[in-house]
């Protein structure tokens, strides 16, 4: 692995929305990186970060209201805000000369409605068109719209997103599978929904089940269909169905295609090593030789990516295994400040460890 430069002064970050799930796995990875100094969270309502959480440094970090962000800007603003917050918020903080990475959907769709899709309509379209879609590793080492490191605004992946592109991105690219007549099950913990209370979130209502919600409508799936033509050059039509599960983080998406005539499972296996050899934060199995990867509890608490596969005839079964909160959000966040920085792309993520 390649070993983290150290700089003379570290670089100044802030996360906004520090009271959700996403923002606080965002300020307890941020507080170990060895170059970035926590200085500020945000939230809604008055906080003490310490009343929270018991980390080291965090008796350090001030805490303000939203409102509050504008007098207290740092070199890197992360928000982990909903839409329409992260949508007025990231022109204010552009605009005065800082980078912001955006956890949230608000910046991630280019070419769908976001009226259809999000409920509103988008008013920054210059700002959503230069955004660089945030998806490691497939975005690659250089970062803006126009190849350079001077992008001020990072659209971090959604988190069902995240576990299905990583999953076919390789295999379509190289025409392993069918890009036609693909079905996607993708099921999720609860804390995809947020901190907010809602009473399909309740524990009376997820306990024991194991309930489909947003069939075909949501609003992942057009970020999907974008991130595949973007990275392997294949239109993309897909069913997309996503459930909700009785626990509280983790996502497993399970993908069944068609492969593409005369390939096989060996075919499978290579363009999976090709396309994650320079990078540690995936591990790829057949079925048969490792069933470990098809497990949640191996990947929770991590930002790996884990993808099993089993070839049955023409018949693909793949399944991919994220931790909602950390490569489906906060983790992969930390993964973009890394790359804009030019600080190995695992660096701090690596060191996570499963919470079994």
């Amino acid at each position: 692995m390649t070993a983290v430069k150290t700089l003379k002064n570290k670089i100044s970050c802030s996360v906004v929305g520090a009271r959700g799930y996403s923002g606080l796995e965002l300020v307890r990875l941020l507080l170990q990186h060895p170059n970035v100094n926590l200085e500020s969270c945000f939230a809604t309502s008055a906080f003490k970060l310490t009343d929270t959480v018991s980390w080291s440094g965090a008796e350090k970090v001030k805490c303000y209201l939203d409102s509050e962000i504008m007098q207290h800007l740092t070199d890197v603003v992360f928000l982990a805000t909903p839409a329409e917050a992260s949508l007025k918020l990231a022109p204010q903080i552009i605009a005065a000369g800082k980078k912001v990475i955006d956890l949230s959907g608000a910046f991630r769709l280019k070419k769908h409605d976001y009226e259809k899709w999000y409920g509103f309509s988008h008013s920054e379209k210059n700002l959503l068109a230069s955004a660089d879609y945030g998806l490691l590793p497939w975005i690659g080492p250089a970062a803006g719209a126009a190849g350079s490191r001077s992008a001020a605004l990072i659209a971090n992946p959604g988190c069902f997103a995240t576990a299905v592109t990583m999953s076919l991105i390789p295999l379509l690219k190289n025409k392993v599978i069918s890009a036609q007549n693909i079905v996607i099950d993708a099921k999720s913990g609860t804390t995809g929904g947020g901190k907010k209370a809602a009473e399909n979130l309740l524990f009376t209502e997820v306990d024991g089940e194991c309930l489909p919600y947003k069939v075909g409508r949501h609003q992942h799936y057009p970020e999907i269909v974008e991130a595949i033509e973007m990275f392997s050059g294949e239109k993309f039509d897909a069913h997309f169905s996503t459930s909700l599960l009785p626990i509280r983080r983790g996502i497993i998406a399970s993908v069944y295609a068609t492969m593409a005539e005369g390939k096989t499972a060996a075919d499978v296996k290579e363009a999976f090593a090709n396309a994650y050899a320079n990078y540690d934060l995936v591990q790829v199995a057949n079925i048969s030789d490792n069933a470990n990867l098809l497990s949640l509890k191996k990947v929770v608490g991590t930002g790996r990516t884990h993808i099993s596969y089993q070839v049955e005839g023409n018949k693909l079964y793949l399944h991919s295994c994220i931790d909602n909160l950390l490569k489906g959000a906060a983790s992969q966040a930390l993964e973009n400040f890394n790359r804009i920085f030019d600080f190995p792309v695992s660096t701090t993520v690596s060191r996570l460890e499963a919470l079994t």
